[in-house]
Order: structure tokens, then sequence, then C-alpha cells
């Protein structure tokens, strides 16, 4: 049975380093971020593919027998707008994935989604998200300039 209590309430009952300031911040952001500097120190593994596949950062996280990360997808220079090459102060969109489902940031919030091992791998995305540096959509070069 799905625990449906409220993000804030499941987040209180879990260890977290998550702080209302965190959270509002998280809510008020557009999903872009800046790439920061050492993500590998971050825990961020980079990943090029090559091909027509931009590349890519990824945090992994684990609760239990779910696996999610949380990725910095498609990292653009912010001086050229060009792909970024690995380790390069850039911009990304955020993205969070939770087993093989893909959490819009949007729901991130979402009560739905808090239950039990779900409610674990959220606040494990929200911290991870929250030592970002994240921008609003009115300081963000990509949303302000509705692309």
């Amino acid at each position: 049975m799905v625990d449906n209590d409220g993000m804030t309430d499941s987040l209180r009952a879990q260890p977290t380093a998550l702080t209302t300031f965190d959270l509002e911040r998280i809510r008020n952001g557009c999903s872009h971020a800046l790439v920061p500097d050492q993500p590998a120190a971050r825990g961020y593994r980079y990943f090029d593919l090559g091909g027509g596949a931009t590349p890519f950062y990824l945090r992994r996280l684990s609760a239990g027998p779910i696996l999610g990360s949380v990725t910095l997808a498609a990292p653009i220079e912010l001086t050229s707008g060009d792909e970024a090459e690995r380790g390069a102060r850039a911009l990304a969109r955020v993205c969070v994935s939770i087993g093989m489902a893909s959490i819009s940031w949007e729901r991130l919030f979402d009560q739905d989604l808090c239950g039990g091992v779900w409610a674990d791998m959220i606040r494990q995305a929200l911290e991870a998200i929250s030592e970002l540096e994240l921008l609003e959509p009115d300081d963000c070069p990509i949303c302000s300039a509705g692309l």
C-alpha cells in the first residue's frame, strides 16, 4: 500500500540535510543548473557516448533494490552556447530518474511518489539537487529566451 503523506511530511520522517530554503529554491527553479566545479568530487560521472548523443553527467542513487540518478543533461558553455567540454563551467538540464521512470521537475514534490523506498529516492535526489547552483526561469538564459 502506498503512503500518501505529503512530501514535506515524508521528508521530515527521513534524516535529511534539506532545509525549507532548499525546498523553495528547488520549487522555484526552472530545472536548469550550472555544472559544479569538479563534478566528479560531487559524485557526478561524465559520459560522452559519441555520435548524435549529447554528453551528460550522472550521479547514481540507490535505496534498497531501487536504483536512480540525477543527470546533468546536455551541458552547454555559457559563453558560446556550444556543447561543453568535460569539466567546463556549463549550464545543464537537471533530470531525475528512479528505476525506469523519469520524474519531471514538477513532480519532484508530488505526494503520490512519496511512499516507502520512493520517498528515500526522492529525498536523495532533492539533496543532490540542493547542492547545485539552480537557476530560476527569469535568470536562465534558456528559459528567459523561450527556448
